[in-house]
């Protein structure tokens, strides 16, 4: 039996540790989850739990890691805090007997968390990204606002770094800031209101003004083998009052993210995110990490948690094509269990 701890992470992780533990019949992986709050989700579909250490950051929470992987006997550890830092030390775990299960190296995990070096890279890959300036002052912001808006009839803005769409709004130009306020606008900024807010910072960290993509929106969820795509699964998110989310088979994203896998070396269960505009689909970022919606691979013929674990521990197949989710129309993923975690 093969020890696979999960250490601190989002709460969507108990779907992960759920289709693990669905595809693996044979009761092959041991799941340890650890939080530093004893009501963590997660703790659900673990086998085993423990509670974290509160504010333990940098290499003092690399030594608790290599602590409590020798104390729990843990062979692979799948990193959610401090990834960058723990693929960095995956020598020291290695020393150890513990694989670091790292979605990529730690030079790509910099590019691909941030948004203004990864966006320059990806203009020209077979999905570019959307047309992107970046921006440290309001004279900065002002020059490449006045250079994109010639090109697009609306502009968004979001922080260079940042996860799940901190900062992201969309700018207005005609409806006032008021109106945007009571009228419930999500991720909306008025112009001018944006404008005095960057007066005010003088100057900021970087902030990426982008052309604004209105179309269907479409979420990869991929797994790779560090050089070719293996299997995924592509979530187009419903726009509007609609719920749930529709399966989709698109060989451009399947080309696309191949081509993302091989380039970045990326491993294991990573998210990729699309979205069309004006001009067809465009690539928003790739996040090392599964995503929020991982669940909604679990009503697809893909089980795409328990593939990755296993291929990460087993090995991958050497070739064929990769596996894709057929398409099919997902309206909600059920959960229902009752859980009383003694502290």
């Amino acid at each position: 039996m093969t020890r696979v701890w999960f250490n601190r992470t989002f709460s969507n992780v108990r779907a992960l540790l759920d289709l693990v533990r669905r595809g693996d019949e044979g009761g092959e992986f041991h799941l340890v989850c650890t939080h530093t709050q004893a009501s963590f989700p997660g703790f659900a579909a673990a086998h085993e739990w423990a509670l974290e250490p509160a504010g333990l950051t940098g290499p003092g929470y690399i030594d608790y890691c290599l602590d409590f992987c020798r104390e729990r006997r843990i062979d692979a550890l799948w990193p959610g805090k401090e990834a960058r830092l723990l693929a960095e030390h995956r020598d020291r775990f290695a020393a150890e007997g513990v694989r670091v299960l790292s979605v990529a190296s730690p030079e790509n995990l910099d590019l691909l968390h941030d948004k203004a070096r990864f966006s320059a890279q990806a203009r020209h890959f077979f999905i570019p990204t959307p047309d992107t300036l970046e921006c440290r002052t309001l004279e900065e912001f002002e020059a490449a606002y006045e250079r994109l808006r010639a090109l697009h009839p609306v502009l968004c803005i979001k922080p260079a770094k940042g996860v799940n769409g901190a900062g992201f709004r969309v700018i207005e130009e005609g409806r006032r800031g008021l109106d945007i306020l009571v009228q419930g606008v999500l991720y909306a900024i008025h112009l001018d209101g944006l404008r005095q807010l960057l007066r005010e910072a003088g100057a900021f960290e970087p902030l990426l003004l982008m052309e604004h993509l209105d179309g269907a929106e479409y979420s990869v969820d991929s797994l790779g083998d560090g050089r070719r795509l293996v299997a995924l699964t592509q979530r187009r998110k419903e726009t509007g009052a609609g719920y749930g989310q529709r399966i989709t088979a698109l060989p451009a994203l399947t080309q696309a993210v191949a081509e993302l896998t091989e380039i970045f070396g990326l491993t294991g269960l990573f998210n990729a995110q699309f979205r069309e505009g004006r001009n067809g689909l465009r690539l928003l970022e790739i996040n090392p990490r599964f995503a929020g919606g991982i669940g909604y691979t679990g009503a697809t013929s893909v089980n795409l948690p328990y593939l990755a674990l296993h291929g990460l521990i087993r090995g991958f197949a050497d070739d064929g094509p990769p596996l894709v989710a057929e398409e099919s129309r997902i309206l909600e993923v059920p959960d229902y269990a009752r859980i009383e975690v003694v502290v």
